[in-house]
């Protein structure tokens, strides 16, 4: 990156907030506003991270600042299309998070808006800088256990206090709330970047957790899946499952096999193995994809909800960092620091693609065939 720091405004003040700025300074930018719904909440939350700016207009803080040259998205799901579509009329560099949008229709609008207008557009899936998720994408990738067969991932988290609330949207499935949005489409598109683009899909959605009566988005999920190349694949997750901690990865092939080998909690330090004809071996973390332990959020007093709790862990910090570097590197016209692509628009409408067949395959009970983007 330049030595003068490239200008950013972050639109969110919960996990935008919690991680965006962080990773945003961490990869060297200059966070030079933050914008909000609520402009006294914004003002309270920026002034302990010396943020310049809380506002509550965007395209107004973007046509008073050229400096800013990336608008990084962090709204509820429902909300992401208007700031977007603002940073990208402002001429500006875009990352949204995920779930994308409303459904493929959105998406698509989001993704053909930004190809026209020439801007810098990524998805925030800052997974796939996750140390072991990087390295076994590239084992798989690399050939070293042949054609790709079987995908597998299980995440069971033993899940807070279920009577704790939560934000509105995130219990509302029409508000694009639930676990499958959450994390689900990060699964979806680690398995799309390790083993190929899924083109079929066959999912249950449940909500499992006894508390939150008027819940009406998903807290369990499990998706099966087939890719082009005729891989196939589990991804299995709930939020709350009472007993120990469990994260699995595993991909078989042609060749052998290789893994993720998880911790006793998540954020706990993983180990990739691969298995072939030469037997079981631990595979070394090249350097450039070594993460820090995760750092707790410095300032206890802006974590006020559960979902401020989930976000302020610093689970996501290095691995966004790495994200952002990669961004600001594109938007320099620079060479990225690593070779591993970040996700952009046409990765969010591939993912949503997955979601929106995910729904319906729920709804009709039956396989479905994922729209092509």
């Amino acid at each position: 990156m330049s030595e003068t720091p490239l200008g950013a405004v972050v639109v969110g003040t919960g996990f935008g907030l919690f991680t965006h700025v962080r990773a945003l300074r961490d990869a060297g930018f200059a966070v030079r506003a933050i914008v909000g719904r609520d402009l006294e909440k914004t003002r309270t939350r920026a002034a302990p991270l010396g943020i310049p700016l809380a506002a509550n207009d965007l395209a107004q803080v973007l046509a008073d600042d050229p400096a800013i040259r990336l608008v990084t998205v962090a709204t509820p799901p429902h909300a992401h299309y208007a700031p977007v579509m603002q940073a990208i009329a402002a001429g500006r560099a875009v990352m949204c998070e995920k779930p994308f949008a409303r459904d493929l229709a959105q998406a698509r609008e989001m993704l053909t808006a930004a190809e026209a207008a020439g801007v810098v557009h990524t998805l925030g899936a800052e997974f796939r800088f996750d140390s072991a998720q990087a390295l076994l994408t590239r084992m798989v990738q690399s050939g070293a256990i042949g054609e790709p067969l079987m995908f597998h991932r299980i995440y069971q988290q033993p899940g807070g206090d279920p009577n704790e609330p939560l934000a509105d949207w995130w219990l509302d499935a029409g508000q694009g709330g639930g676990f499958l949005g959450a994390f689900g489409t990060h699964m979806i598109d680690q398995a799309r970047v390790t083993v190929g683009e899924i083109v079929a899909v066959s999912t249950v959605l449940r909500k499992l957790s006894p508390g939150r009566p008027t819940q009406t988005s998903d807290d369990y999920y499990t998706l099966q899946f087939r890719t082009a190349s005729g891989c196939m694949g589990l991804l299995e997750a709930a939020l709350c499952f009472p007993g120990p901690f469990v994260m699995s990865t595993k991909v078989a092939g042609s060749k052998g096999a290789a893994w993720i080998q998880s911790g006793a909690a998540f954020g706990d330090p993983e180990q990739v193995w691969v298995q072939d004809a030469a037997g079981a071996r631990m595979i070394e973390m090249p350097p450039e994809l070594a993460n820090p332990a995760p750092a707790p959020f410095p300032i206890s007093d802006l974590v006020q909800t559960e979902m401020d709790r989930w976000h302020s862990q610093g689970f996501d910090v290095a691995p966004y960092a790495k994200l952002f570097a990669q961004i600001g590197a594109k938007i320099a016209g620079a060479e990225p620091p690593l070779p591993d692509r970040a996700g952009d628009f046409r990765d969010a409408a591939a993912n949503q693609a997955i979601l929106d067949a995910a729904r319906l395959s729920h709804a009709e009970r039956r396989w479905v065939d994922v729209e092509a983007v």
